[in-house]
């Protein structure tokens, strides 16, 4: 599987299973982090009248206990005592989570209110479910997974980024492709085309084509031409014989061979003299079917399947591309799956698309109505 894809599947999977205790770690973060600001949360300080200390426990405890709503009867009631000389004040923590505000200088209870903030950070640790087996047990893995899916989706985002920078600095100057067509020639022949008598043009890139078992083999072979200068690192021929094809079903078997980085077998249809053209393709990167328009030079995905799956090399496979006006319909051996609508009918030429990179084999070609 490629890494792409299977950083995809990690983060979807990964946001599944964490998804309850990773919502209760933001929601009861986003009130910490308003504790100081949310009387709610958190009792805001009083000030009291001294910043040293000028009472002692006894007449903190008698303070403590004049307050009769709170129920203090002893230091058992207490759980922590916080001194704010910069205050004046002591705050006394009660194990019923209230909390009692006392003047340092006076030893005079200046606030009393319940303390919520240390419930919300059981909540938040997860320690308030069931100790430290939910603590560590659960929200502790449920936080490396939070780090996992902020990983996961910056190289989603980042990934597309510096492709696209990348491709911007390789992508067809649109009138040296213009050239290469002109070159070519187009042919002037009838529509339909199949089997042994398919003969190609090659645009860009190299193709070579042989013979086996009476069967014509379309071969782009990136290891030959990534020597040679090019405008583009899409190599593209097209089929001789159709040249106005508008309508109707193009089908071929494609066998992926090789490739550094991809490897990937496109159908061609609508391309025009001036280089642009439409194209539906399979990739093992994304192991999905996409369609992509190419124009002026550089690429935008139209359409992409949303099945994935990894397709073994050196293996026969079926693409399929049918065009019924504005509605384009690509499959892969008949499981993976698109269909797309056009803005407006296309018409032009045929032929095979790969990358730079990738060694492709094609035949059974066939164009119908």
């Amino acid at each position: 599987m490629h890494f792409n894809v299977a950083n995809r599947k990690v983060h979807h999977w990964a946001g599944f299973f964490a998804a309850v205790p990773i919502l209760v770690i933001i929601g009861s973060g986003l009130m910490l982090q308003m504790k100081k600001q949310w009387d709610f949360v958190q009792p805001p300080e009083k000030r009291g009248s001294a910043t040293a200390p000028a009472i002692d426990f006894t007449q903190l405890m008698t303070a403590l206990k004049s307050v009769e709503s709170v129920g203090v009867s002893g230091w058992d009631d207490v759980d922590r005592i916080d001194v704010r000389p910069d205050r004046g004040i002591a705050k006394v923590t009660l194990k019923n989570r209230w909390e009692v505000q006392v003047d340092l200088g006076t030893g005079a209870v200046l606030q009393t209110a319940y303390r919520r903030s240390d419930l919300i950070e059981s909540i938040h640790d997860g320690s308030f479910f069931a100790g430290d087996w939910t603590k560590l047990g659960l929200f502790l893995p449920a936080g490396a997974v939070l780090m996992l899916l902020w990983l996961t989706g910056l190289w989603m985002v980042w990934f597309p980024f510096i492709n696209k920078r990348r491709k911007r600095a390789q992508k067809l100057r649109p009138r040296a492709a213009a050239v290469l067509l002109v070159f070519a020639g187009l042919s002037t022949a009838a529509f339909a085309v199949q089997g042994a008598a398919l003969r190609i043009d090659p645009l860009i890139g190299h193709w070579e084509t042989r013979t086996e078992a009476g069967e014509t083999i379309v071969v782009a072979d990136a290891r030959k031409w990534k020597t040679q200068p090019a405008a583009t690192p899409f190599p593209v021929a097209a089929v001789a014989g159709v040249t106005t094809f508008t309508d109707g079903v193009l089908s071929a078997k494609f066998k992926l061979v090789g490739g550094e980085s991809d490897q990937i077998a496109g159908l061609v249809f609508g391309l025009q003299p001036d280089g642009s053209y439409y194209y539906a393709r399979y990739n093992t990167k994304d192991g999905n079917v996409a369609l992509w328009r190419f124009v002026n030079g550089d690429r935008k995905r139209l359409a992409e399947g949303r099945e994935h799956l990894q397709l073994p090399l050196n293996a026969w496979h079926d693409l399929r591309v049918e065009v019924r006006g504005t509605r384009i319909t690509a499959t892969v051996n008949d499981t993976l799956r698109l269909q797309h609508t056009l803005p407006a009918a296309v018409s032009g030429r045929v032929g095979f698309y790969t990358k730079r990179d990738s060694v492709t084999e094609f035949k059974n070609f066939s164009a119908r109505h």
